[in-house]
């Protein structure tokens, strides 16, 4: 009986290694350069999992030998900071007197061009966007068709004396609405099919706000490849988690290594025009636990981090569950609170804002 005991101690403590490795190359994956090693740059994906899986080892370990246990233990500390990253505990903050502004950044899917809704009560996005209150709006896919008129745009946004429209390839268009004015704008360049990052320099009382909005290159999951992850999902059998699985790491592995050059490029842009008052915002395509939401944040303070509780996931659509969308600020702002906003689902995004605090 001992010597069974012993086994079982010997094979989950082998999995318990496994699964540690597992996990740090995950929690450390955005050090890792996805031009010279995409497949494991993507580790950052199986993140949840592997931290699920070292939380349940040491419980395991609590009631079958409770000195093992400190051996996850020690593994969840190494990877700390991924965690906080991936499911923080932020809180919100109160005022202190400054100047309080409201950024939002929403990917609006071609202005909830897939969406069925009542025209008489109009398009739903236009209305959110109008009642948001926000100072400034960073928007991405923001396209108008034949069912959303640039008319209308106008007309539900004129509260916005300042705007810039920049239309990218195919579904690329980037916009910004400001109650500040808007001094200039211009393109980051990089190498991309359809996407962009604009920088705007902005009249801020009597500084210059600098704030980049970006729309980093997409996964370009078809119809095909989601039938794929939803049939995993469905019917987890080892065939359709092997072929599925590798069909689709190895295709979001392609697009990591082209949009890490660009993550690189805003770094770079974001350095080159450093100001005290800086905002970073958009659609990343990446999570908290990837190489570009570490280049371009470096040196700033991701907002949800700050002020978000929980995972927070921001794309929900066919069962991909994700934050990919994120906020950076410099520490010239008080991060007083951050929401992913769950009341509209007029896209496959959740629109995010934040309240900041200016500080002198």
């Amino acid at each position: 009986m001992r010597k069974i005991g012993c086994l079982v101690r010997w094979v989950l403590f082998t999995l318990n290694i496994l699964v540690a490795i597992g996990f740090l190359i995950s929690a450390y994956s955005p050090y890792i350069s996805p031009v010279s090693h995409p497949l494991w740059a993507c580790a950052g994906l199986f993140f949840p999992f592997l931290f699920l899986a070292n939380l349940l080892f040491i419980f395991v370990w609590v009631c079958i030998k409770w000195q093992y246990a400190f051996f996850p233990l020690l593994v969840l500390v190494a990877g700390w900071s991924s965690i906080w990253n991936y499911c923080p505990l932020g809180s919100e903050e109160k005022p202190e007197g400054g100047e309080v502004i409201k950024l939002l950044t929403y990917n609006t899917q071609d202005i909830a061009l897939t969406k069925e809704y009542d025209k008489q009560e109009g398009n739903p996005v236009l209305n959110y966007l109008r009642d948001s209150d926000a100072d400034i709006i960073c928007l991405q896919e923001f396209n108008p068709s034949a069912k959303v008129k640039q008319k209308e745009i106008d007309r539900a946004l004129a509260c916005y004396p300042y705007h810039v429209r920049v239309k990218g390839e195919g579904p690329g268009r980037l916009a910004c609405y400001s109650r500040y004015p808007i001094l200039s704008a211009e393109t980051i360049d990089y190498k991309t099919e359809s996407n962009a990052s604009i920088l705007y320099r902005l009249k801020f009382g009597n500084d210059t706000l600098v704030l980049i909005n970006n729309h980093l290159e997409s996964n370009k999951l078809d119809a095909h490849d989601k039938t794929v992850y939803n049939d995993i999902l469905k019917s987890p059998r080892e065939k359709n988690i092997k072929n599925g699985g590798k069909h689709l790491f190895h295709k979001i592995a392609k697009v990591v290594a082209v949009r890490a050059p660009q993550a690189d490029s805003v770094a770079q842009a974001i350095a080159v025009n450093r100001t005290r008052y800086m905002l970073v915002c958009g659609d990343f395509n990446d999570s908290p636990i990837s190489y570009a939401h570490r280049v371009v944040g470096q040196g700033l303070n991701d907002v949800y981090r700050k002020a978000g509780r929980g995972p927070g996931f921001t794309y929900y659509e066919n069962r991909f569950y994700f934050r990919i969308d994120h906020i950076f600020a410099s520490d010239a702002f008080r991060i007083l609170g951050c929401k992913i906003d769950r009341s509209i689902n007029a896209s496959d995004h959740y629109p995010v804002w934040c309240l900041l605090e200016k500080t002198k």
